[in-house]
């Protein structure tokens, strides 16, 4: 939900009323004048996209009815932030906070977050700071739940071919049984089965490909196999373009999709 706007003292009464017992109630007065002002608008939306509870209000003191609905209040800064929750005012704050600083104002009104939740925030967090183990080990108690979670599988997936544990990743890889995935589960055994086979192919092209693979230089391996497509679509039964759609899977396109596109249809 979007900051709203209110006019008046009768709308802010109006929505504090209409808030749930749960809710918190962030009350917003500051100059729309103010360069800050939108920068801290955006930075208590970024906090309430995370918490259904909480909710924002903006009063604009430079319209007449709020800046006396301010002075009333005996509010002698802008910006300041009424923290309300069940209809009362819990807490202040008076100038910009940053977004740590207004999380720490926040957070010890809000309801407790369930269990789940913040085990996937601190897997995300492992994941976006490159702590690999820590997810590995996070992962399988996020996917008891959620057995059949694509977006799950896909990285338990990713973060053992990470890891170098390619048997265990196709381990996981097997035990998906979800219908609609079936295509998309067999690139990546046939990924998982390449990167196991530690044969040695007649085509060097192929090997370097393979090499880049097993390091998860992702990024590399799909110019090389963009341009292997490109030279020889016949190739182990289309391998390389198979080998590729699991690599858009587990890793990304790097913006390489519509490449593809165009060379199948060239």
């Amino acid at each position: 939900m979007a900051v709203q706007y209110l006019d008046s003292r009768e709308e802010l009464i109006k929505t504090i009323k209409e808030c749930a017992k749960d809710d918190v109630l962030i009350v917003v007065f500051d100059s729309s004048r103010s360069q800050k002002c939108k920068e801290n608008l955006d930075a208590l939306e970024k906090l309430e996209t995370k918490s259904p509870a909480l909710k924002i209000v903006f009063l604009d003191i430079e319209k007449q009815a709020n800046a006396v609905l301010a002075s009333q209040m005996r509010l002698g800064t802008v910006p300041t932030m009424l923290v309300f929750k069940g209809g009362e005012t819990v807490d202040q704050a008076e100038g910009l906070l940053d977004e740590d600083s207004l999380d720490k104002l926040i957070s010890p009104y809000l309801p407790p977050k369930p269990a789940e939740e913040t085990l996937k925030e601190e897997f995300d967090q492992a994941m976006n700071e490159g702590q690999y183990q820590r997810a590995l080990a996070l992962i399988p108690i996020l996917r008891e739940e959620k057995k059949n979670d694509r977006a799950l599988w896909l990285a338990h997936i990713k973060l053992l071919w990470i890891t170098k544990d390619l048997a265990k990743a196709k381990e996981i890889c097997e035990g998906m049984d979800d219908p609609a995935l079936l295509n998309e589960k067999e690139n990546i055994k046939l990924l998982l089965n390449e990167l196991l086979d530690e044969s040695v192919s007649p085509n060097q092209s192929w090997e370097e490909i393979k090499t880049k693979l097993r390091d998860y230089r992702c990024e590399e391996a799909v110019e090389d196999l963009l341009s292997f497509i490109a030279k020889d679509r016949k190739f182990g039964d289309d391998l390389a373009r198979k080998v590729l759609l699991a690599v858009f899977s587990l890793a990304g396109d790097f913006g390489a999709r519509g490449r593809l596109a165009n060379l199948l249809f060239i």
